[in-house]
């Protein structure tokens, strides 16, 4: 069977559940919460694939994962998980999860890329400024990148907004490159 078709039926049957139980908010929160353990911890994903660990085991790892006292539907979802020995599908199933939910509740999922970190107001304004143009809520991640020089990187979705130092320079470069002077001075030099 296809890993994507697996990871959205179980994605969606996780995320119908949540929503019948009214737990929505939490599990969204601890689904994001065990996706760092797959960036964060080494061989994570290993370790779940591994048929030689016992199932109790990777119950206490995934619970973990997930901030340790985690709720009911997700529990009974880790089980069912389990019991159907696709554990090695969780992180395709965690990210698409991530995806049905945001687009069900209208959130927007974004990252701000600056040379220096950025204060807790400009980051406010920008992100209210963008909700307020979207209409829907934002997710922004903010990163620090020095090779930017200064100004900022936003990408929301598939759009990318480039204001930084180093494609400013770039695009002078460029410029520059096919200017007739820069032409001239490079057959002067030969």
């Amino acid at each position: 069977m296809n890993t994507g078709l697996i990871s959205t039926r179980y994605a969606t049957a996780l995320l119908d559940f949540a929503i019948e139980q009214n737990q929505q908010e939490r599990v969204y929160s601890e689904i994001k919460t065990l996706l760092h353990a797959y960036s964060d911890v080494n061989n994570f994903r290993e370790v779940l694939a591994n048929p030689a660990i016992h199932v109790s085991e990777k119950r206490k790892l995934i619970h973990t994962a997930c901030g340790g006292d985690i709720s009911k539907p997700l529990e009974q979802f880790i089980d069912l998980l389990l019991k159907n020995k696709r554990e090695e599908r969780l992180q395709y199933i965690a990210l698409r999860f991530l995806e049905l939910y945001r687009k069900k509740f209208g959130i927007l999922n974004g990252a701000l890329i600056t040379a220096t970190k950025v204060d807790k107001p400009t980051y406010n304004r920008l992100k209210s400024f963008i909700e307020s143009k979207t209409g829907e809520t934002l997710e922004l991640e903010r990163q620090t990148d020095s090779s930017i020089l200064g100004g900022f990187i936003l990408q929301v979705g598939d759009d990318r907004l480039d204001a930084s130092v180093s494609r400013q320079l770039l695009r002078i470069k460029n410029e520059w490159d096919e200017t007739d002077i820069n032409k001239k001075i490079s057959k002067q030099k030969e």
